[in-house]
């Protein structure tokens, strides 16, 4: 990180040779690299002494550092994505066919350990493959998994439909909201940036995102909004 924050403090050349301050592309792209680098020497450190231990005995602290370390990298993407759209910037995105119903479940398995206390049921209606990102639809689902959660007593439902070129996904807390807790300031922050990602990803596919406050979320992607 060192080496990023010292290229932060750097001019660049601009037209005629004038200093001129880098773009916020480029200072992110910088930091981005460095935290990427560092994170993944982490998970490789974490593979080599799981190597070298027996493979048929699980190391809880070894899971428990990688676990870490995967959520240590979504969340510098998450920083990298709510940076770019605070400068009035897209996400970054790359379309293709993909098995809804297969991304939307590898993404709820990936968070089970997450959220132990409830159970995640997926419901799934249509057949076919969706159009789009893939790798922005499993975020999809977990940003919107963290969003409900926390807020009901004992399960939610994930529904993934897909209809033609249109596809939906819908989070439902299973229940009422476990408490009607007063936020701090930091929980407020973290879910206007949760929500503002979420629409990001839904716009991104030419859909749109429907909120109801601890209840449930909503994305329809393709075609007319």
């Amino acid at each position: 990180m060192n080496w990023a924050l010292s290229n932060w403090s750097a001019t660049t050349l601009g037209p005629g040779g004038r200093p001129s301050a880098p773009s916020m592309d480029s200072l992110m792209d910088a930091a981005m690299h460095c935290v990427r680098n560092s994170l993944s020497a982490i998970r490789l450190g974490v593979d080599l002494l799981a190597r070298r231990g027996d493979l048929n005995e699980a190391d809880a602290v070894l899971e428990h550092i990688d676990s870490a370390a995967v959520r240590a990298h979504e969340q510098a993407e998450e920083l990298a994505d709510f940076c770019r759209l605070a400068a009035g910037r897209p996400i970054a995105m790359v379309a293709k066919r993909f098995p809804l119903h297969q991304v939307v479940g590898e993404a709820i398995e990936a968070r089970r350990s997450s959220h132990e206390a409830i159970a995640i049921e997926h419901d799934r209606l249509g057949h076919g493959e969706g159009l789009g990102d893939p790798a922005r639809i499993a975020q999809f689902v977990r940003l919107a998994l963290e969003e409900l959660a926390p807020q009901a007593k004992s399960s939610c439902i994930v529904v993934s439909e897909i209809d033609g070129a249109r596809f939906r996904i819908a989070v439902h807390a299973g229940d009422a909201p476990a408490r009607d807790a007063i936020e701090t300031p930091g929980q407020h922050m973290a879910r206007a940036h949760r929500q503002a990602l979420l629409r990001a990803i839904a716009n991104a596919h030419r859909g749109e995102l429907r909120l109801v406050a601890g209840t449930s979320i909503e994305g329809r992607f393709g075609g007319d909004r």
